[in-house]
């Protein structure tokens, strides 16, 4: 018997009579339950845990399914040291969070150190201001957004460096998403998504000057199994849905929203100067 996906009922749903945030965090402070300023937001589809870097306090901190705290992690000192962190992603067993030391930080789901990957600068395996990242499921290679360095890098499955791209197109890219066909790149500085092929050639730009995408500083990008394209626009205080086509769908209204993602019900998870929301469809 067909099954039905959960992300295709969500986006098939009526947006405005559906839509009922549930608030699972709204605190700012230091304590072990605060969020300041959080960034980016993933989940551990085994579990169904949330890992959120919490960038005014230098560190991730993890919560349940329910929104629940449940730890946090991130050295104070040492090689583990970790700066405003950005986004996050789950590699297997491990979590990598790039940061504003300028490197990218491995360490296991469970919070303990691994090693630093990368140093600051501008050659091959060095970093300046990475935001977030994706990993290939397929080879286990690694995209990095390069930021200030203007370029996606790739790391091999053993997480050494084997190539660039993206210099002669990108000013300011802060998230990377992988399909079967393209690696579709956002792009800050002038708002904007670039399809790239796997030869690492550019396919489309879709601009953001008053057509069809309509934003302004977007953050963070999720696409779900429909091709769907979610993303957190900032300093407009909306997270915009997009069909495949790059037609917008609705806008939803939330305060400075940054990370956003898509749990294994079918929810979007959304972290926001407010904190941590889930937001229900249905």
């Amino acid at each position: 018997m067909a099954t039905t996906n959960p992300l295709e009922r969500i986006f098939s749903v009526d947006y405005k009579s559906k839509i009922q945030p549930i608030v699972s965090v709204c605190i700012w402070g230091k304590g072990l339950e605060n969020l300041s300023g959080p960034k980016g937001v993933t989940i551990d589809n085994t579990t169904g845990d949330i890992y959120v870097t919490d960038y005014g306090n230098n560190c991730v901190k993890v919560f349940d399914c329910n929104g629940k705290i449940m730890f946090k992690f991130g050295d104070e000192e040492g090689e583990g040291k970790m700066f405003r962190p950005n986004g996050l992603a789950i590699c297997r067993d491990r979590i990598l969070i790039p940061h504003r030391g300028n490197c990218i930080l491995n360490y296991q789901v469970d919070g303990k150190f691994i090693s630093r990957i990368g140093k600051p600068g501008k050659g091959q395996f060095e970093f300046y201001d990475p935001n977030n990242l994706a990993f290939d499921e397929s080879n286990g290679e690694l995209y990095i957004c390069d930021t200030n360095n203007n370029r996606i890098q790739i790391l091999s499955k053993e997480l050494t460096y084997k190539t660039q791209f993206g210099q002669d197109n990108l000013e300011y890219p802060v998230d990377v998403k992988l399909t079967k066909e393209f690696i579709i790149i956002l792009d800050e500085s002038n708002p904007c998504l670039h399809l790239y092929n796997y030869n690492l050639i550019l396919q489309k730009s879709f601009f953001s000057r008053g057509d069809r995408l309509q934003l302004n500083s977007p953050s963070f990008f999720y696409i779900d199994n429909s091709n769907n394209i979610l993303i957190t626009d900032f300093f407009s205080n909306s997270i915009s849905i997009f069909n495949s086509q790059l037609e917008l769908i609705h806008k939803i209204s939330i305060a400075f929203p940054t990370g956003i993602t898509v749990d294994n019900r079918g929810r979007v998870i959304v972290v926001c100067n407010g904190g941590l929301y889930r937001l229900n469809f249905c």
